[in-house]
């Protein structure tokens, strides 16, 4: 029962990743309990800017703060776990950021040209047009930093040590689009299916940077196009575009063209930026330095 639990260095991996969920998603429910009772603060119905900052807020706290007691109790550093400081929204963030805006834009265009969307302009204009871009600019960094955290920080890590980089990136990637289609309504397969292959490419951007922070600016780029700038609904906000979005964008197709209520990342066009994703980030990171070996004497 004994070598269950622990092997030479100590408590295998797949309980030090067990651990970190639990206790990250236990706190993050506490603080989330105490501002909805302790604060009487009562979420507005369907997303917010306001509701998502809170909420996006907390979560990123709790997952830094979890994976700083990780650091610490593994007497290393957050560096380790594909975090470097030093290079905190740096380049390869903003390298991210563009990939990440591109990957939804590209999907509209086929979209559009394929008949099935217009774009009629702007939805904002002026002073609310720039309060809703700034703001919501700032939850979807927070919405970045937090589930890439969650998702490919120290849990990619720590999987990695105990059975390879890849088998755990396989297994994070299936988890994060389980997620989607089990806890989300209205979700199909094709959602599931291309939000795990998005969760999967930005693991081999960590594979092959080294670090999380071009994942990072990816995710952030990624839902402030497709949420933001063109108002592509979401499943979790019950199918509809956010109230506030940037652009005047009309969905009149079928919904395996335009995704339905489950948005741009449901298209089937999806599948070829996704695999066009994958080329390109491999041939521009054909010479690149690599994520260094897993550690395996944990």
């Amino acid at each position: 029962m004994k070598s269950l639990f622990l092997g030479p260095h100590g408590l295998r991996s797949g309980w030090r990743f067990l651990l970190f969920i639990i206790g990250a998603l236990a706190l993050q429910a506490a603080l989330q309990a105490l501002v909805l009772v302790g604060f009487h603060y009562k979420p507005a119905e369907g997303w917010t800017a306001s509701d998502l900052l809170l909420a996006e807020g907390i979560g990123f706290v709790v997952l830094w703060i979890a994976t700083l007691v990780a650091a610490r109790l593994e007497r290393t550093s957050v560096a380790e776990y594909g975090l470097p400081l030093r290079s905190a929204f740096g380049v390869r963030w903003w390298e991210g950021l563009a990939w990440g805006s591109l990957a939804p834009l590209a999907a509209m265009a086929m979209v559009v040209a394929a008949g099935a969307a217009r774009i009629d302009g702007l939805a904002l204009h002026g002073g609310t047009l720039a309060k809703a871009a700034v703001i919501w600019f700032a939850v979807m960094v927070l919405l970045g930093l937090f589930e890439e955290l969650l998702f490919r920080g120290y849990p990619l890590n720590v999987l990695a040590r105990g059975m390879g980089f890849w088998p755990a990136a396989i297994l994070l990637s299936v988890i994060f689009g389980a997620l989607h289609y089990f806890t989300k309504p209205m979700e199909n397969w094709v959602d599931a299916t291309t939000v795990g292959l998005i969760g999967l490419f930005l693991c081999f951007t960590i594979r092959r940077t080294g670090n999380l922070w071009f994942a990072i600016g990816f995710h952030t780029g990624f839902d402030y196009l497709a949420l933001n700038v063109l108002g592509a609904p979401n499943t979790g906000n019950n199918g509809k575009p956010l109230a506030d979005h940037f652009v005047d964008t009309h969905f009149n197709g079928p919904e395996w063209i335009t995704g339905g209520p489950r948005g741009l990342e449901a298209s089937a066009f999806m599948f070829v930026v996704i695999a066009a994703l994958f080329a390109l980030f491999a041939w521009r990171t054909r010479s690149g330095e690599g994520a260094p070996e897993a550690r395996t004497t944990r």
